[in-house]
């Protein structure tokens, strides 16, 4: 089924896990002084977007990450473009990849408590999974549901979705049908947002406003 209006996808503003380049998954860590500000300028930007394709942000859908960073940017992007949402907008299935017995952890610590794990993700990056974590194929089984739900959705009103880097890389791979090389090599960008409609993936840019 194809949506007649655009589905928004998000990812949130930097956090402190992400500046210590730490793997968050399923935990979490506050917004940076600079999260937060990615977050105002996407909800800025999206507001612009949506007066531009005539829209509304009352008319506007919200589904979101339950997860805390997510929350947060929420709140902040939803404030700065007029987006109404309650707690009945946050769905598991949008939740990060979990990175199991990594999250928390950095690169080193990785590699000191699983030597050589890391670079046998790297040789297979998709089918691998951490210890009690997530790979690819295990997140395409929820995000593919929670993508046609979404979908389903912005077939009456144009749909803001919040998430993550990996899970947010793996809808827009479902969404553009392109396989799974594709999928890897794409950014997660916590300054820009999405705009899936009509088969494509346009990147729409967070600018800081002077």
């Amino acid at each position: 089924m194809l949506a007649h209006h655009p589905i928004y996808l998000f990812r949130h503003g930097e956090t402190v896990w992400n500046a210590e380049k730490r793997a968050q998954g399923h935990l979490d860590s506050p917004l940076t002084a600079a999260g937060r500000e990615q977050a105002r300028h996407m909800g800025r930007a999206l507001a612009r977007e949506l007066a531009q394709a005539g829209y509304k942000s009352s008319e506007v859908i919200v589904r979101s990450s339950p997860l805390g960073r997510v929350r947060e940017t929420l709140a902040l992007a939803a404030e700065a473009a007029g987006l109404a949402h309650d707690d009945a907008c946050f769905d598991h299935r949008l939740r990060e990849m979990s990175w199991g017995d990594w999250d928390g952890l950095n690169g080193v610590q990785i590699e000191e408590g699983w030597p050589g794990a890391l670079a046998a993700r790297r040789l297979d990056h998709w089918n691998y999974q951490p210890p009690s974590g997530e790979n690819y194929v295990m997140a395409i089984e929820r995000a593919r549901p929670a993508l046609d739900d979404i979908v389903m959705l912005a077939t009456r009103r144009p749909v803001a979705v919040f998430a993550h880097g990996a899970i947010g890389r793996v809808m827009r791979g479902l969404f553009l049908k392109v396989p799974e090389t594709e999928v890897l090599a794409m950014d997660q960008p916590q300054d820009a947002f999405f705009r899936l409609h009509r088969g494509e993936a346009a990147r729409i840019a967070a600018l800081v406003e002077g």
